[in-house]
C-alpha cells in the first residue's frame, strides 16, 4: 500500500503542477503582451502549491484512511515520484495532442519549475497534516 500511496500522491502533485502551468499560460495568454515567465511561474508556483495541499487536507476526510502520507520518509518519495511521472505523462501528452514528441529542454524546465515549488508543497503540506503528539497539541500537557 505505501508504494502506491507514494506513485498516487506523485502523480497528484505532478497533476497539480501541470493545470497550474497551463493556468498560468492562460493567464499570460490574457494579457499578451506581457513576459510569459514573469506571469506564469508565479501563477503556476502558486496554485500548485496550493492544489496539493488541498487534496493533502482532502485525502484525509476521505473514507480511505491508507491513502494519507504518514512519514517525511513518504513525502520525500512524493518528491521523486512526481519528478518520475513528469516524462511518462507529458511525453505521450504532449505526443497526442501536438503530433510530436516534446524536446528533452521542456522536460528540463519542468522539472527545474518543479524542484523548488514541490519542496514547499510537500514541506507545507507536511507542516498542515503531519501527526502531533497531544503534548504537541497542548492537551493533557502540563503547564509550567
Amino acid at each position: 500500500m505505501r508504494l502506491f500511496r507514494i506513485l498516487l500522491h506523485g502523480l497528484l502533485l505532478f497533476l497539480a503542477n501541470s493545470a497550474a502551468t497551463y493556468a498560468g499560460f492562460i493567464v499570460f495568454r490574457l494579457m499578451k503582451p506581457a513576459n510569459q515567465i514573469a506571469i506564469q511561474v508565479p501563477i503556476a508556483a502558486v496554485l500548485s502549491v496550493l492544489l496539493f495541499v488541498m487534496w493533502s487536507l482532502l485525502v484525509r476526510v476521505l473514507p480511505f484512511r491508507r491513502l494519507i502520507l504518514r512519514t517525511p520518509f513518504e513525502f520525500a518519495w512524493v518528491f521523486l515520484a512526481a519528478l518520475l511521472w513528469n516524462p511518462l505523462v507529458f511525453v505521450p501528452l504532449h505526443y497526442l495532442t501536438q503530433g510530436y514528441f516534446t524536446s528533452p529542454g521542456n522536460i528540463m524546465a519542468s522539472m527545474i519549475f518543479q524542484f523548488p515549488v514541490n519542496l514547499a508543497a510537500l514541506a507545507l503540506a507536511w507542516a498542515i497534516t503531519r501527526p502531533r503528539a497531544r503534548a504537541d497539541a497542548g492537551e493533557g500537557a502540563a503547564q509550567p
